[in-house]
């Protein structure tokens, strides 16, 4: 069962205990960031990166996949310092895209293998977002690598909103209100969502 839906997108578990990338500090990744040395931290997770930059096998995955930039790094390092838990912040240096046609299959996947955070209905503060992210750790001391599922609807949306309300102040009820306007089939384009973004914003401003 595992396999099937990860073949779909191109991969597999096999595959993914291969891109695993294993720790060299010593220290549990259960650990929070603050029982790391930030610099030693940062180079190592820098490292992976371009580690990942030549995995040849990444180029046989017919899948989309980032790879997070230094600047994202030292960003979440940041944002997340001290009291988050290492895997948790950085559980997507490396990140793949799936596509399913429901999120049933993905929820089935193993819970001993994979962590599975279910944003199938959203997130716990609705932003519009819909999917299920699903990580994968071969051992504890390895970072996780993060496949993001979607279905194309969902898909859709959260591009909309993640190319323009991306790193914005707004608050989460605009994205949750664009949500609600796509599925009653207000908003079927991108030149839709943005004249829905501008009367919900003007909403919001009054």
């Amino acid at each position: 069962m595992d396999n099937n839906i990860l073949e779909l997108n191109g991969l597999s578990i096999e595959i993914l205990e291969q891109l695993s990338y294993e720790s060299k500090l010593g220290i549990s990744l259960k650990k929070n960031l603050h029982y790391f040395a930030k610099g030693d931290l940062i180079k190592e997770l820098v490292d992976m990166a371009e580690w990942y930059d030549g995995q040849i096998i990444l180029e046989d995955v017919a899948l989309d996949y980032r790879i997070k930039s230094f600047e994202s790094i030292v960003s979440k390092y940041e944002r997340y310092y001290p009291d988050a838990q290492t895997r948790k912040v950085f559980n997507d240096i490396l990140g793949f895209r799936a596509f399913c046609d429901s999120y049933d299959a993905v929820l089935k996947l193993s819970r001993e293998k994979f962590r599975i955070a279910d944003m199938s209905n959203g997130k716990a503060h609705d932003d519009g977002y819909r999917g299920v992210h699903v990580y994968f750790q071969r051992k504890s001391t390895c970072y996780p690598i993060e496949i993001q599922f979607n279905t194309l609807y969902d898909r859709q949306l959260n591009n909309w909103l993640h190319d323009y309300l991306y790193k914005k102040s707004y608050p989460d009820e605009v994205g949750k209100t664009l949500r609600k306007m796509y599925e009653a089939g207000e908003i079927r384009n991108e030149n839709q969502f943005e004249e829905a973004l501008k009367n919900v914003l003007s909403n919001c401003q009054k």
